[in-house]
């Protein structure tokens, strides 16, 4: 960074002393020209006025030359006492044409006056009815040795202007950055083992303090997925271990213990077992795909009314308890048609874990969303428990949803299916039956609509 400003410093330099050399070049010119014009008409006035002299009046300075000279190049009239009348011009014969019309040149090595370059202009005038040419020449002597003292000035100036601008922007871009450099230090020293540690925020309240907050910010955010990942790492471990060990012992059992009339039992209780532990590697294969934001979903239309009668038609098989969807309506949504399912599914195995009669379904549109509730008459969730209800191996009741087979994973893959489908899942209580409700929980899911419902499809069974 300090080569660059240095060397963007270094061209800044450069290009001003080139500027300033060329403008004060310009400025000086155009006063020498302003002089030799002025000259030029004083000149033009003697001649007008019939007062010229073979001797020009000097206008007090002595850097500049006129002379009056007729078409054959002899001077007629001159500033300068060396000159004689009737001599040849020390300037060019003929003059550029451009000359004799106002404009003004530079012409090297001229010998007049004390010799040199000159700034020359002139006038085509008559005396007595012969053409002669006014011509005026101030001499660039001071003019180019001021400009060339400056230029030596600046040649030696410029370098060490810039050394010392380099020296300042590496003192302050150093003084600047080093609490960077600090938190670049720290940062490093952080490895994914202690995601705890925090960067030391600076005590200035500037740009490098914000860079410290931020970095800390997601040094939380980091450290709060890794500690996520080994409870869910832990969690996992200990379902696992459960069935893995019930199926180990009853086969140890069988093994040392042969009965034929108990055989058959076991057999059945390791099926359970097995059942329950595919169940558990199945829920977290979904949720593991339901987390994976690289992953691609199907992103097709779906009648959702057909998919949760369709698993209502399936749980009624399942469990003596009375499934109540007379409240479905045609709602489509787009997605992924089995992961939806898989929602719905396990909406309502939580519902009929949690039931003590009774399971509602309702599933009704809006303007731009379709809602899917699953209530239950059980013993609800307590209010401080709602978030948590979402989260992955949340239990309520550890006793009673192990015994049903519940892993702890059926709300957490809603939660995150319905999040990658756009919507929200969340839990209230239900009204009491005296206000027509079941007065235990009560599911919700909020899904965009895709379209509007087709009136003529009813869902009512």
């Amino acid at each position: 960074m300090t080569f660059w400003a240095t060397s963007i410093v270094a061209v800044a330099m450069i290009l001003a002393s080139l500027g300033l050399l060329f403008g004060l070049r310009q400025s000086m010119w155009r006063n020498l020209d302003g002089t030799a014009r002025q000259r030029v008409s004083d000149v033009a006035s003697l001649i007008e006025h019939h007062q010229l002299l073979e001797l020009i009046p000097s206008n007090g300075g002595d850097a500049d030359v006129v002379e009056v000279v007729d078409s054959a190049g002899r001077v007629l009239a001159r500033s300068d006492y060396e000159t004689r009348p009737g001599t040849p011009s020390g300037l060019p014969h003929p003059l550029p044409p451009r000359l004799t019309r106002g404009h003004a040149e530079t012409l090297h090595d001229l010998s007049i006056g004390d010799g040199g370059d000159f700034r020359v202009t002139g006038r085509a005038t008559r005396i007595d009815g012969r053409p002669a040419t006014i011509v005026a020449a101030v001499s660039l002597d001071q003019a180019q040795y001021t400009l060339s003292s400056l230029a030596t000035r600046l040649a030696i100036g410029a370098p060490a202007l810039t050394v010392l601008v380099a020296w300042t922007i590496y003192r302050t871009a150093g003084r600047t950055l080093r609490p960077v450099e600090t938190l670049r230090r720290q940062a490093t020293d952080i490895s994914a083992t202690d995601l705890h540690r925090r960067l030391d925020l600076p005590a200035s309240r500037d740009e490098v303090h914000a860079l410290a907050v931020t970095l800390n910010d997601m040094l939380a955010r980091l450290d709060e997925a890794s500690a996520a990942q080994r409870r869910f790492v832990a969690d996992a471990a200990h379902e696992l271990r459960s069935p893995l060990t019930a199926i180990r012992s009853q086969l140890e059992v069988m093994a040392t213990y042969p009965e034929p009339q108990r055989d058959p039992l076991v057999a059945a209780a390791l099926l359970e077992d097995a059942l329950r532990l595919n169940e558990l590697v199945e829920d977290l294969l979904a949720l593991a795909r339901s987390e994976d934001p690289a992953a691609r979903r199907p992103n097709t239309l779906t009648d959702l009314d057909e998919v949760v009668l369709a698993e209502v038609h399936r749980q009624r098989h399942l469990t003596p308890i009375e499934i109540n969807a007379r409240g479905v309506s045609a709602g489509r949504v787009r997605g992924d048609a089995e992961a939806l399912r898989r929602v719905v599914r396990n909406l309502l195995d939580n519902a009929r874990r949690h039931a003590t009669h009774q399971v509602r379904v309702t599933l009704t549109t809006s303007a731009d969303t379709v809602e899917l509730t699953v209530s239950d008459d059980g013993s609800g969730i307590p209010a401080t428990q709602r978030t948590r209800i979402f989260e992955r191996f949340t239990r309520l009741d550890e006793a009673r949803s192990r015994e049903a087979g519940g892993s702890g994973l059926g709300l957490a893959i809603v939660g995150k299916v319905v999040t990658a489908h756009g919507g929200i899942a969340r839990a209230d209580e239900d009204p009491p039956p005296a206000d027509g409700g079941l007065g235990g929980a009560r599911l919700v899911i909020k899904l965009p609509r895709a379209d509007a419902p087709d009136s003529s499809r009813s869902g009512r069974v």
